[in-house]
Order: C-alpha cells, then sequence, then structure tokens
C-alpha cells in the first residue's frame, strides 16, 4: 500500500486534512439536525428546508469528502503531480464559505436574498477544482478505465453545477419562463451520478483491491458500466431540460445497467480477495454495497408503481447508507496511512513505528458501525411506514455515531503529535 499510496506525486497532508475534517463536522452538523426533520418525512417534495439539508449533507460532507481524497489520490493514480496546491487552498475556503451562506439562505427564509451569493462562491469554487484537475490531465500518459471515471466525472460536475446556478439565480430573479424543476431534476442527476457516483465507481477500483488485497480480476464489467453510465446520464439531462419523458425511460435503463455492472465488477474483486478478515472497513464496505444494491432495487419498484413513499425510502438508503457507509469505510484506512506516512516513515528501521490499525479505536470504530447501520436501517423504516419516533429514534442514533466519527478522526490526527 505504501508504493500505492505514498509518492512524490501526492499534495501535502495539510491539504488533505483541510477537507477531511470540514467534511467530519458537515457529518456530524447533517446528522445533528436530520431528527428536527420528522414533520417531513411523509411525502416525496422538494422545499427549501430539504434543499438546506442535501446540501448541508452532499455538498458538505460527500462532496467535500471527495475532493480531498481526490487531491490526494489523482496524483497517484495519474502518476503526474497536481497542477496547482494553491487552488486547492483557495478552492477549500470559498467552499465552505459559499456552502454556509446557501445552507443557511435555504433555511432560512429571510435570507433567501443572499442564496445567488453564494451559489455563485460555491460555483467558482468548483470551476477552480475542475480546472485544476482538467490541467492536471494535461500530461497523461495512460488513460486507465480510473482515470476514465474522473475525468468525465469533472465534465459533468462542471455541466450540472452550472445548471445548479442558472437554477439558483432563476430561483430568486426569475429570468428563465421554463419550469426551474426541470433544471433542478438535471442538476441533481448529474451531481450525484454524474459526479458522486461515477468518482466512486472509478476510486472504488483502485481503493478496494489495494485494501482487500484483490488482483489480477477482470475489469470488463466496469469498463462497460462506463459507458453506459456516461451515455445514459447525458441523455437523462437532455429528457429532463427538454421534458422528454420517452428518452428519459430509456437513459434509466442504461444507468440502471451501469449500475448493476458496477455491482458485479465489486462481487468480483470481493470474491478474489487475500484478505478475508472482516474489519471495521470491510464490514463499512459490505454494508454499503448491500445499501447501494436495496436502494437501487427499491426505487425500480417505486419507479415503475408510482410510490413516492417508497422512493424517498429509497433516496434515504442511498444518502445515509450507501454514500456515508463507504466513504466513512475509507477514512479509516486512508487517513491513518497519511498521518502514518507524514509522521512515522522516517523513523522506519530506526525505531519502533506504530501499525495503521494502532492509530484508530477499533471498539469506537466498531461501535460507531453498528450504530451507524441500526440507525440508518431504523429511520429508513420510519420514513416508510411514516413514523416519526422511529426516524427521530434512528437518527439521533447517526447522530451519536458521527461523533464517534469526529472522535477517530481527532484520535488520528493527533496520534503521535509530539514526535
Amino acid at each position: 500500500m505504501a508504493k500505492q499510496l505514498a509518492t512524490e506525486m501526492a499534495p501535502p497532508f495539510n491539504l488533505v486534512a483541510h477537507y477531511f475534517i470540514a467534511g467530519a463536522f458537515f457529518y456530524m452538523l447533517t446528522s445533528f439536525v436530520l431528527p428536527f426533520y420528522a414533520d417531513e418525512i411523509g411525502g416525496y417534495f422538494v422545499s427549501s428546508s430539504l434543499a438546506s439539508l442535501s446540501h448541508q449533507y452532499l455538498l458538505g460532507f460527500v462532496m467535500i469528502m471527495i475532493f480531498g481524497a481526490m487531491y490526494q489520490l489523482v496524483p497517484v493514480i495519474l502518476e503526474i503531480p497536481l497542477f496547482s496546491k494553491d487552488f486547492a487552498y483557495i478552492q477549500f475556503y470559498m467552499y465552505v464559505v459559499g456552502l454556509s451562506i446557501m445552507t443557511f439562505a435555504f433555511g432560512v427564509d429571510k435570507l433567501l436574498f443572499l442564496l445567488p451569493y453564494g451559489a455563485l462562491l460555491v460555483y467558482i469554487s468548483m470551476l477552480i477544482f475542475t480546472v485544476n484537475i482538467f490541467l492536471t490531465y494535461r500530461n497523461l500518459q495512460r488513460w486507465s478505465i480510473s482515470a476514465k471515471f474522473i475525468f468525465v466525472s469533472n465534465i459533468f460536475l462542471f455541466v450540472s453545477v452550472t445548471l445548479g446556478l442558472i437554477a439558483a439565480l432563476n430561483l430568486y430573479y426569475g429570468f428563465l419562463e421554463i419550469d426551474v424543476l426541470q433544471l433542478v431534476h438535471a442538476h441533481i442527476a448529474g451531481v450525484l451520478i454524474g459526479y458522486v457516483l461515477m468518482t466512486v465507481m472509478g476510486v472504488a477500483l483502485v481503493l478496494i483491491p489495494m485494501f482487500s488485497l484483490s488482483h489480477g480480476f477482470d475489469e470488463k464489467p466496469i469498463e462497460r458500466g462506463f459507458y453506459f453510465v456516461s451515455i445514459g446520464l447525458v441523455l437523462y439531462m437532455v429528457a429532463m431540460i427538454g421534458a422528454l419523458g420517452w428518452l428519459a425511460t430509456i437513459a434509466e435503463a442504461l444507468i440502471l445497467i451501469s449500475f448493476g455492472l458496477f455491482a458485479y465488477q465489486m462481487w468480483i474483486i470481493f470474491t478474489t480477495r487475500i484478505r478475508k478478515q472482516n474489519d471495521f472497513w470491510a464490514k463499512n464496505m459490505m454494508a454499503s454495497f448491500a445499501f447501494f444494491i436495496l436502494s437501487i432495487v427499491i426505487f425500480v419498484i417505486a419507479s415503475l408503481f408510482g410510490l413516492d413513499q417508497l422512493r424517498m425510502f429509497a433516496g434515504y438508503l442511498f444518502f445515509f447508507g450507501f454514500l456515508a457507509m463507504i466513504i466513512i469505510g475509507h477514512i479509516y484506512k486512508v487517513l491513518p496511512f497519511l498521518v502514518w506516512y507524514q509522521r512515522y516513515s522516517p523513523l522506519v528501521g530506526k525505531q519502533k513505528v506504530p501499525m495503521l490499525n494502532d492509530m484508530v479505536v477499533e471498539k469506537v470504530a466498531d461501535w460507531q458501525f453498528w450504530l451507524t447501520f441500526a440507525g440508518t436501517v431504523i429511520s429508513a423504516f420510519g420514513i416508510l411506514i411514516v413514523n416519526q419516533f422511529l426516524f427521530i429514534a434512528g437518527t439521533l442514533m447517526m447522530a451519536v455515531s458521527a461523533f464517534l466519527v469526529l472522535y477517530n478522526i481527532y484520535y488520528t490526527l493527533t496520534y503521535g503529535k509530539d514526535l
């Protein structure tokens, strides 16, 4: 693993730490406010309060964690240096300020006038990120399937955040006569599937085999999945903007096929792994992909029969089951290694150095896993049967688990700091 992650191409650890710490904070914040949304579990609709929550979670936790991971992994995966570390720092501060303004503007009606300013800051920060990544690609020699996923996902990020900015400006100024929900649907699909999920697909193909010691597996399923999801998503975004229902159906079928191929690829990797022990990383991976498959199956059933509550149930499992657990699981692997490499790699051969597992409180990680898993299942079931008590009970368990994640991140970051 050291040879795969620790290269001269990687940026300073301090840069990545900025993103991981901020992401953990937004995750804990989302988990603590989630119980207060119990009144809104009775229907599948778009509201300003839900927009505040979704942006706080998706942009504040999921996206910022991915940005930090990309700054660490892209130079390693591509074997070329990041174009600009300064751009990455500028993006971070601009992004956090803009996102904070956006979430407050969505959540407080009197502050809605601030929405365009927050959206513009987030938009510029994401442009800085995409430009930084695209310029990093300029000297790329070998286009692996992971490199293709990351490149195309950043194209979708650029397009979808542009649509999001237009929708946000139109919400306040009303300069477009079309239904703004058409833009919102294309924006959501572009960010969630085009950027988040395609990035997860590309990075998972590197990290999961690395941590599970799996090699020599067939990559054809994920290669086919790349083309299915890329073409399908383009068609879907066009269908949403143009209100073309028949095209949306074709696009959804292509995207679902890509999801199936991705799940099959992960199954191939797990069945060929050498490291069989089910530590907290493996538990998070297995649970996350179980939530992924379950959410997709339920979403298809809900769409076929027009069951909005079931669709909301599926979306919740995807957001708080699949995305949360796959990110948290990799934090427990990537962060300890980065800290270990910074503080202990120069001491190898000179004195005793800790193992990576020593830099995580395993009992806390195990408790966190079970609380997250149980809390997600209970709160999701509360959504399904529209039971506020179950939803609040489950989300409170998730809030405790979020605190445990933050505790382990703090423990890892401060481990051996006096050396």
